[in-house]
């Protein structure tokens, strides 16, 4: 066990992944916390229990707010901030150790391998996948929304890829989409961005061009094709969401 790391794993309606994340990553850490939306309706409280882990629970604003929120919670400075779909491999596993027991950065970054139906995708938006996972939040915090990330003022890469298996089937997943639109929407509004008539299907066909030819997805096979439209898909409801809301403030007005 590495002295001095916490892990914070963020969930909503996760009891099936939460068991292998906690299994895994819990073998590294000092203390274990799961972070829970109010609005679950699982046993992931209980999963975390029974795995050992702190369970606290903290209204939903947005992923990376979910995050902060839990990196401010925990008992150590050095911080491993996964998904509850997320699982280090064993390479990686062992450069977080190293990383944490001679810390020469702020953050370190890895690859992350997404899977989709069962495969993992190696084209695609999803293919050449990097995210940050460890820092030390004394000289790094969490920026952004939905799609959030970490500032620091020094980072490394570790060895290792650490798995994602963000997409199962269709009906655990939709809802999830629908829900990343929604908040994606709320982002880009407040951010004062607009949308007319042809904007949501014009950002949804470029997507699907970019995602599935432009970067390749389609080499994935159906899986890679059913991800590059579900992005498209995505990427629809999100400025159509974007249209119906400016256009009702517009309305008001």
């Amino acid at each position: 066990m590495s002295d001095g790391l916490s892990l914070v794993v963020t969930a909503y309606n996760e009891e099936q992944h939460l068991p292998r994340t906690l299994a895994v990553a819990g073998g590294l850490v000092a203390d274990a916390l799961v972070v829970v939306d109010p609005r679950t309706t699982d046993r992931s409280r209980e999963v975390g229990l029974a795995a050992g882990a702190r369970v606290l629970e903290h209204e939903f604003e947005s992923c990376g707010a979910q995050c902060a929120w839990g990196v401010a919670a925990a008992r150590h400075d050095w911080v491993l901030v996964l998904d509850a779909d997320e699982r280090p491999d064993t390479r990686l596993q062992a450069s977080i150790t190293a990383a944490v027991a001679a810390p020469r950065h702020a953050a370190y970054a890895c690859r992350r391998a997404n899977l989709a139906f069962g495969r993992r995708l190696r084209f695609g938006d999803w293919g050449r996948d990097r995210v940050i996972r460890l820092f030390d939040r004394r000289r790094a915090s969490i920026a952004g929304g939905m799609h959030w990330t970490v500032r620091a003022d020094s980072l490394g890469v570790l060895s290792g890829v650490l798995e994602h298996d963000t997409l199962r089937d269709l009906a655990s997943y939709l809802p999830k989409l629908q829900a990343y639109a929604a908040a994606g929407a709320d982002d880009l509004v407040a951010a004062g961005r607009r949308a007319g008539a042809l904007t949501a299907p014009a950002r949804a066909a470029w997507r699907f061009l970019r995602a599935a030819l432009l970067r390749g997805g389609a080499l994935d096979g159906a899986a890679g094709v059913l991800v590059s439209g579900l992005a498209a898909w995505g990427t629809f409801l999100k400025w159509s969401l974007v249209w119906e809301r400016t256009r009702r403030r517009g309305e008001r007005g």
